[in-house]
């Protein structure tokens, strides 16, 4: 079986990767789709003939691998000719996409547990949107005040003012935190939510209220909801647990 590895454009995949994504049975956030649209796209050619694709971030880490169901059963020997590519080094996989962490785990050396992917459950009881907190859109004139505050936490600002997707956190006519919504460019219906509260006020609530406020702005927008947190990050993973989200998904760093 010839392999080869084509460098594309994205633009040139991107309807495959929607629809794999679109495949699996929980979605990825933002820091895993940031890395993958700033990965080095190939397609994968299996004796000349359209198979599947892959991705490479800077190099040295996979952040995509997929062949189409004709071609699955080639899956080890593509993913050994994978790793030689480039300075290949290790894998980003998120465990819902089973065909590609089998393929790393084939070859790992060693496993990191990187990050949480949490999802909305179905609450028993109707979700309470807390009345003490309410979101602001953020305006420009706003840039200063947030980067004083949360530092390059939401960068770029001036992005996310421009798209409607950052908001002030208020209570009262006081800002207590902020929060955004991070729009997919892989998932037609999605967004990531994140969450900032103030020094001084952590620890009070203003985190759990200003997911829960950015999960009902996300169902005005029509948009599903989903966030991630660093895996060693319990405080967020706890203030997302207590908005009504849940984890089954975990993203793994794979060493070979």
């Amino acid at each position: 079986m010839n392999t080869q590895f084509v460098p594309i454009a994205f633009a040139e995949i991107h309807a495959e990767v929607q629809q794999h994504l679109a495949s699996l049975p929980a979605r990825i956030d933002s820091f895993l789709e940031e890395h993958i649209l700033a990965s080095q796209h190939y397609r994968i050619l299996l004796n000349g003939q359209a198979a599947g694709f892959a991705a490479i971030h800077n190099g040295q880490l996979i952040t995509q691998f997929a062949l189409a169901m004709p071609y699955k059963p080639h899956g080890q020997p593509v993913f050994q000719q994978l790793r030689k590519l480039e300075r290949v080094q290790e894998a980003f996989v998120p465990t819902c996409d089973e065909f590609f962490l089998a393929h790393a785990l084939d070859e790992y050396r060693q496993l990191a547990k990187q990050a949480y992917f949490f999802r909305l459950g179905q609450p028993a009881q109707p979700r309470q949107i807390p009345s003490s907190y309410a979101l602001r859109l953020a305006a420009r004139a706003d840039t200063a005040f947030i980067q004083e505050h949360s530092g390059d936490f939401f960068a770029p600002v001036e992005r996310y003012i421009a798209a409607q997707e950052l908001f002030l956190v208020q209570s009262g006519d006081a800002c207590v935190g902020f929060g955004l919504l991070d729009t997919s460019s892989l998932y037609p219906d999605g967004a990531s939510t994140g969450m900032y509260t103030l020094e001084g006020l952590r620890r009070r609530g203003v985190g759990t209220a200003t997911i829960t406020l950015l999960i009902a702005e996300c169902e005005r927008r029509g948009l599903q909801a989903v966030a991630g947190c660093w895996y060693g990050n319990h405080a967020s993973k706890q203030t997302l647990e207590r908005a009504g989200m849940f984890t089954q998904t975990r993203l793994l760093k794979i060493h070979f």
